[in-house]
């Protein structure tokens, strides 16, 4: 029986992001269902929330969490050196990153190759402590790339890059889509009245990162703005600082990182979701919400526009006049509104979480008995 050696790291948080859900979706499918062939070893690190970690251990999950200090270390001593321990077969790098040892084929989920953009498809203010961990990542990226077996990607549009950042030829890639995150609890329906968002509002999701290009959303949600904007991401502080330096009215409401039940609430009560990121490897917010039957707003020429095709709107990501416009045709055209809603929901139907389990076991099967991937799966 295949024993695999998984970074569970992301995915036993308290509060997951995209990479966490991923990673989440896979250890809750070794929970509930394990493939007869494999078994698991999920490494963690001491940022893991032992209730989830309790949650999800059994007879083919085992959780063994790693004394060592979060990302290089981790990655580059203390994850080698317990996979050897506990004897894996294959390796599994959820989170771009793989260990540094050619001993056990690696197995690679390369969700992106931003790093290599900042600067040129959008400009980025870094501090110190990001330029250095932003120039390891860049080196273990590209030699976990090169040393990988298979390397597993979650859109066409990333797939394309990642071959043409790092030199990796395409048949080495293979496209495993995301898919809708499955609601957490019951939504906190209250959630925009508490924090004071008035009504119409539309719901966005963001950080200081200038990828996420939330200037474009202070533009669009100028006064006298068509609707209320609520806010939510990381970095909450520095969002309302360039909010108030863009003198912004009280219409805007920025909130940090807020439970699920809150997030749920608030994207439920919105007339619309916008999603104007300069670049995602896959854009799974936006799926969230064209899941949840929200109308959505999404940049052209990023992979969110490949995942939502036929779902969402795509704008361009530099006019603020036509996100703006868009917004107000939500809210003066019911009927259009309500068209795009139901587009949305069937083109998110077409991810499952199922597809994604299983097509990422196919690829560790084929690694383990070919050391490659097939024709058959390379493109998802």
């Amino acid at each position: 029986m295949l024993r695999i050696g998984l970074d569970a790291r992301y995915g036993v948080l308290t509060h997951r992001r995209g990479i966490g859900v991923y990673v989440h979706q896979l250890l809750t499918a070794w929970h509930t269902a394990p493939p007869d062939d494999f078994t698991c070893v999920a490494f963690v690190d001491g940022r893991a929330d032992p209730d989830v970690v309790r949650s999800l251990a059994g007879p083919r999950l085992t959780f063994v969490s790693l004394s060592a200090r979060p990302f290089a270390v981790w990655e580059q001593r203390a994850w080698p050196q317990a996979v050897r321990a506990h004897h894996c077969d294959l390796v599994h790098g959820t989170a771009n990153i793989g260990p540094p040892t050619g001993e056990r084929p690696l197995v690679l989920t390369l969700h992106d190759v931003i790093e290599w953009h900042r600067g040129e498809a959008f400009a980025d203010r870094l501090t110190p402590r990001h330029r250095m961990s932003r120039l390891y990542r860049m080196r273990a990226m590209a030699a976990s790339a090169r040393a990988a077996a298979a390397i597993v990607t979650v859109s066409e549009h990333a797939r394309r890059d990642i071959a043409a950042t790092l030199a990796i030829p395409p048949d080495r890639i293979a496209v495993v889509p995301l898919a809708a995150t499955p609601p957490g609890g019951t939504p906190d329906l209250s959630a925009a009245g508490a924090l004071g968002v008035g009504r119409p509002y539309a719901f966005a999701l963001g950080a200081a990162d200038a990828r996420k290009n939330v200037d474009l959303l202070w533009r669009v949600f100028e006064a006298p703005a068509p609707a209320a904007l609520a806010l939510v991401g990381f970095e909450p502080q520095a969002l309302r600082r360039a909010a108030v330096a863009a003198s912004h009215q009280p219409q805007v409401v920025v909130a940090g990182f807020v439970s699920d039940a809150v997030r749920q609430g608030l994207l439920a009560g919105s007339r619309a979701f916008l999603y104007p990121s300069l670049y995602e490897g896959f854009g799974l917010p936006a799926l969230d919400a064209m899941a949840a039957g929200i109308p959505t707003l999404v940049a052209k020429g990023t992979s969110t526009a490949e995942v939502t095709a036929g779902g969402a709107w795509p704008l361009d990501p530099h006019d603020p006049a036509e996100w703006r416009a868009a917004l107000e045709r939500l809210l003066s055209d019911p009927s259009w509104a309500a068209d795009l809603a139901a587009r949305g929901q069937r083109a998110a139907a077409q991810y499952t979480w199922p597809h994604t389990i299983e097509a990422t076991w196919a690829v560790y099967r084929h690694v383990a008995a070919a050391g490659a991937l097939p024709s058959d799966i390379r493109g998802g």
